[in-house]
């Protein structure tokens, strides 16, 4: 399989890495205004060319699949021209800026018999897939509820990160990974009611807290935030009729499974899932092109994770309970 990459950034770097490293895929070429040095070092040693649009390598015909590492605002206008160019696309998460956008890309998948998906890597982390194994094997029991938080720093000023209109902010960038994963765990959502920093107009901070409740009865507490004052930190923990399980990552990889109050024991996921969850990642999409099974996360599933997570944004800006059907649809 051949590939391009449009971007040239830290994303994109990582997924160039694991297009040279598979021993069936090519890298062609790139395409961004700006080539940050490692990725020019990248491309350089590798004999990748590079370009200075992405036009201009979609409009080349020995690439197969394109890879869009860029600023969420332009994740929708480039899969669409990818798409029309007879490509298969892989968009870095979120899947779009808005809803409608995501819509349109799935619909030109769909109109150019092409294939698209998008980066919900969490799902392909080992602590994160074996808690998900556990739970949805009755390992705990009837799950009640279920709490997870992802923090760091805020993005520099400067960074487009940080501008919320291009980027959805804290949470199009933190919490959808917690949304798409307790989507894949318990199932859509019925209730949301959230509150943020970013609705109270405080700079240089951002941060968001959601109560759902999930049709299957879990109700969930979900919080990510950029005020974190020291490193990156994101937590886990699901609580049973029978136990719960619970994970930190700094304790990774290990997974906590305490079956009864007083006693614990720690999981440590196999060697195989202990690879690089993002290279895990493309050598599934790469397998899907070829027509083996359907990734982890499907392209449905990421408009659902997006449609969900602007909800919890439309939910604290408003001070609004939202109800849904179990079709996802608003009530």
């Amino acid at each position: 399989m051949r590939y391009g990459i449009i971007g040239a950034g830290g994303m994109a770097m990582t997924h160039a890495s694991h297009m040279l490293r598979h021993a069936a895929t090519t890298l062609v070429a790139c395409a961004a205004k700006e080539y940050a040095p490692a990725m020019q070092a990248l491309t350089a040693t590798a004999g990748v060319l590079c370009f200075d649009n992405a036009t201009e390598l979609l409009s080349r015909s020995d690439i197969d699949a394109v890879f869009i590492a860029t600023p969420t605002d332009t994740h929708a206008h480039l899969a669409i021209e990818a798409l029309h160019a007879g490509k298969h696309v892989f968009v870095e998460k979120p899947l779009a800026r808005t809803v409608a956008e995501g819509r349109a890309m799935l619909a030109t998948a769909q109109a150019t018999n092409r294939k698209i998906l998008c980066g919900q890597v969490v799902r392909y982390f080992p602590e994160y897939a074996q808690s998900h194994d556990l739970i949805t094997s009755g390992a705990i029991g009837r799950v009640g509820v279920a709490r997870t938080s992802r923090a760091g720093a805020h993005p520099p000023p400067e960074s487009w990160y940080a501008d919320t209109p291009r980027s959805g902010g804290v949470a199009l960038d933190l919490l959808i990974h917690d949304i798409d994963w307790l989507l894949w765990t318990f199932g859509p959502v019925q209730r949301i009611y959230a509150k943020s920093i970013t609705a109270r107009n405080l700079s240089g901070r951002d941060g968001v807290l959601a109560i759902l409740r999930f049709h299957s009865g879990v109700i969930a507490h979900v919080e990510a935030n950029w005020a974190y004052p020291n490193g990156f930190v994101t937590t886990l923990e699901v609580a049973g009729s029978d136990g719960i399980v619970s994970h930190r990552n700094t304790d990774a990889p290990d997974v906590s499974l305490r079956p009864y109050l007083h006693t614990s024991a720690q999981l440590a996921p196999d060697a195989l899932a202990m690879e690089d969850p993002y290279y895990i990642q493309f050598c599934a999409f790469d397998a899907w092109l070829r027509g083996g099974p359907t990734p982890r996360s499907t392209p449905e599933d990421s408009l659902r994770s997006l449609a969900t997570t602007l909800a919890i944004v439309e939910s604290a800006q408003t001070g609004s309970v939202l109800t849904f059907s179990p079709e996802g649809a608003a009530q």
